[in-house]
């Protein structure tokens, strides 16, 4: 009996050394898609109308009243510096300017003979003194006068266009009257685009904004905002943003562009954006996102700091750079370090 359970034992340590190990079975990877962790920045942006300007746009006129002679420019007219753009009926003027010069030449005079006698002792201090009081105010007449005859032609100040005529041929203007709407060419053209308070509080100062003027072509032009106006419009209430445009032929004042500005949100916080999808176990501020490695076959959970929710999804304040790919769907079949299959969202 003794030696049949010895024989039994060896026959049961022989057929064990016999059989193979057991194989584990072969991790299946989770079919997931993945989006692009982007700074919110970029994200949150809106699209805007605006009117093309020359940069420098000014109202010339005369600086006396009178009877316009000529106007020697049409609107659109590109002009030259020191061109002659219009001039006044110099009948008046010259007249004026004669009529000073005489009674300038007569104080002269007047003042001279007041010199003599009152050296020779025949006239007071006084007369002398009134004689050089009406000198100075007939030569202060007299270079009034000059200046109006030399100001009754308007001329340009500068390379640029003519933007509008507000008067014709023989209108009679006040001074400072405008008569001609003038670009100045050397600044170039911008867009100048509205935006609401909220809007202009957060603009993003980007490198390049894409810009579409439909008289330029259905291709989107690359300009860059130069000015935010840090007051309001008194009518409108809105801000202007200013964006400089490259250099074009085709452009002209009063053109209609659309802009695409970007605006920072979270009180100008510095911030990613995930899509909303992608959080999970969310509670005080705090979240939790998988994660894809740099090999993009496993993923691993990271928390993050939550901000604001919106349409674009959630934003993150910190714990993600702009760049990282974060799973959005198979999110409940996901743990810590699972093998995954990834396939990027596509962008909209």
């Amino acid at each position: 009996m003794k030696f049949m359970r010895s024989a039994m034992v060896i026959l049961l340590a022989v057929a064990a050394c016999g059989e193979k190990p057991a194989t584990p079975a072969a991790e299946t990877p989770v079919p997931i898609r993945v989006a692009e962790v982007v700074s919110a920045d970029a994200a949150n942006t809106f699209r805007a109308a605006g009117t093309v300007r020359l940069r420098r746009e000014i109202d010339l006129g005369f600086t006396t009243p009178g009877r316009v002679a000529s106007i020697a420019v049409e609107e659109g007219a590109r002009v030259r510096r020191g061109q002659l753009l219009a001039s006044l009926d110099a009948t008046m003027v010259a007249a004026d300017l004669s009529a000073a010069s005489a009674e300038r030449t007569r104080a002269a005079a007047d003042l001279s003979r007041a010199k003599e006698l009152f050296a020779k002792g025949w006239v007071t201090r006084a007369r002398l003194e009134s004689a050089e009081a009406a000198y100075r105010a007939a030569a202060a007449t007299t270079s009034s006068a000059r200046f109006a005859a030399n100001t009754a032609r308007i001329v340009a100040p500068a390379d640029g266009v003519i933007l509008r005529r507000f008067a014709e041929v023989n209108q009679v203007v006040d001074a400072g009257t405008p008569v001609l709407a003038f670009g100045d060419g050397r600044d170039g053209f911008v867009l100048r685009v509205p935006v609401s308070d909220v809007q202009a509080s957060g603009i993003v100062q980007t490198g390049s904004v894409p810009i579409d003027i439909a008289a330029l072509g259905p291709a989107p032009v690359a300009a860059r905002i130069i000015e935010v106006a840090g007051r309001a419009d008194d009518r409108t209430g809105t801000f202007a943003v200013e964006l400089a445009l490259p250099p074009d032929p085709a452009l002209r004042s009063g053109q209609i562009g659309h802009a695409v500005l970007a605006v920072r949100s979270n009180g100008g916080r510095e911030s990613m954006l995930v899509p909303s999808s992608a959080v999970f176990a969310a509670r005080a501020g705090e979240a939790f996102v998988y994660v894809l490695d740099e090999a993009g076959t496993r993923v691993k959970a990271r928390q993050i700091v939550t901000g604001a929710a919106g349409d674009n999804g959630i934003a993150v304040l910190s714990g993600l750079k702009a760049g990282e790919r974060v799973a959005v769907t198979g999110i409940s079949r996901l743990s810590e370090g699972s093998l995954v299959t990834p396939t990027p969202v596509p962008k909209a």
